[in-house]
């Protein structure tokens, strides 16, 4: 039975032990719970997970019980904790593989100063992440999925399956993230195979676009001899019988639909198989309407992989406006990356280098334009998700920099304010100690191994001469 946004028994938030919130995760069933492996700082450690979906239930102890980290190029990412005691559960989440393009999503996270929670809604959007293992998404106005969201459940508004996790954010585009899908979660964890629920049948995907306050605004298109739609216990109010027709036939009709009924935005295409010619029409018509924004579901009376790959995947003129946008978001943040990396290389050294800011690749993109090709279309959007991740890892990695620095410096003032400025001058060791410490730390740039050594060198003897 389908629940209601907010009513999901199944949501955790995850603390540390002592309180600080990680992220969040699903209880899929009474001892199981699944998020990221980075959400858990130790795998050894044990972690508070909370059941927000049911007020009142005690919060239940956690251990890492499968763990696959993400490795080099952030694959896998993925963790089950095993529960000390068993959680109440009402009902499991059904976890179902995803459509793409267009998908309308939500999900819950639990950001700092936000502990209760942050509802975001969001859109589903292509293949994206190390090795294609992710499916973006893009959130909506005013709201941003940020840390404190990993791990947490992105759930179908229209069902309310499971279809993923969260998993990254991208910090310098609000409301731009990703999430680890269904299919990557069970190659990683095959164990979880088993949970998953078979894709709906194409009858009750019917059924539901003809739900109460939904007929009128759909029209079923059949293509074919033999269709799903005619077994329906109330057929449709809106039908076009184009079997036999060429795909220029059925586009016309199509059209015409369209033009009688501006504000219909749903089409189910019945038996397309049986199609004069089944895959130009899912190319040349049934795409184009998705892509264009219509809700769309597409019925074969037998299954065909290169049909669904058609079906699925969207056009190169789809694929080049979105290219142009994320070529643009890629070059931002590797331009402000840039910025970072100046700022905290005159502070500290070594810093990582900066990533090239990617005019070449928007050349690229412009000639492919001009004359796009599939190969040269697919190394552009894997060189730009490439350009993406290295800006995105190495702003962390010189904010992680710039942290360490301003912890050392502060640590330094700290120890010696405390306990050690009378007995520096006293103790000719620690005054040397010391001193090396503060030259190393303000002379700039920085640098960092060094300094380390040398506070930690001068707190250990200011402790040993307590």
């Amino acid at each position: 039975m389908r629940v209601e946004p907010g009513e999901e028994t199944w949501w955790v938030r995850i603390r540390q032990a002592g309180g600080e919130v990680l992220g969040a995760g699903v209880l899929l069933d009474q001892k199981t719970v699944l998020t990221c492996a980075h959400v858990i700082p130790d795998r050894a450690e044990e972690v508070v997970a909370e059941f927000v979906g049911q007020p009142g239930a005690r919060p239940g102890t956690a251990k890492v019980v499968s763990w696959v980290p993400a490795d080099d190029d952030q694959r896998g990412d993925l963790a089950l904790l095993g529960l000390a005691s068993p959680a109440p559960l009402e009902r499991r989440p059904v976890l179902r593989r995803p459509g793409l393009w267009g998908r309308e999503v939500y999900t819950r996270g639990f950001p700092s100063l936000l502990d209760d929670g942050l509802w975001v809604r969001a859109r589903l959007g292509g293949r994206a992440g190390p090795g294609g293992e992710w499916i973006q998404m893009d959130a909506e106005p005013y709201r941003e999925i940020r840390r404190g969201f990993s791990g947490a459940p992105v759930v179908d508004g229209r069902t309310g399956d499971v279809l993923g996790v969260v998993v990254s954010e991208f910090p310098g585009l609000a409301g731009l993230a990703w999430m680890i899908p269904v299919e990557t979660i069970v190659h990683h964890l095959p164990a979880l195979a088993g949970m998953v629920a078979d894709s709906p049948s194409f009858t009750d995907q019917i059924r539901e676009f003809f739900g109460p306050g939904r007929s009128g605004g759909a029209m079923v298109v059949v293509t074919g001899d033999a269709p799903v739609s005619t077994s329906l216990a109330e057929p449709a109010q809106h039908e076009e019988d184009v079997s036999g027709m060429t795909v220029a036939e059925v586009s016309r009709q199509v059209h015409r639909a369209l033009e009688r009924h501006s504000e219909r935005q749903m089409f189910v295409f019945d038996a397309v198989d049986a199609a004069d010619d089944p895959e130009t029409l899912a190319q040349e018509v049934i795409r184009p309407l998705t892509e264009a924004g219509h809700q769309v579901i597409t019925g074969l009376r037998q299954e065909s992989a290169r049909l669904r790959r058609i079906l699925d995947q969207p056009s190169v003129a789809r694929r080049l406006e979105v290219l142009d946008v994320r070529v643009t978001e890629a070059r931002a943040a590797a331009r402000a990356t840039r910025a970072r990396h100046r700022g905290v290389a005159r502070l500290v050294t070594p810093v990582p280098d900066w990533p090239d800011d990617g005019p070449a690749l928007q050349l690229r993109v412009r000639s492919l334009r001009r004359n796009p090709t599939l190969p040269d279309l697919e190394e552009c959007e894997s060189e730009t998700r490439e350009l993406l991740r290295k800006s995105t890892e190495t702003h962390r990695e010189l904010d992680r920099i710039n942290d360490e620095y301003k912890s050392l410096k502060s640590l330094l003032r700290a120890y010696h304010l405390g306990s050690g400025v009378e007995r520096s001058e006293r103790d000719r060791i620690l005054a040397e100690r010391y001193t090396r410490a503060h030259h190393l730390l303000f002379t700039l740039p920085c640098d960092l191994a060094a300094a380390s050594e040398a506070v930690d060198h001068y707190i250990r003897a200011l402790k040993e001469n307590r």
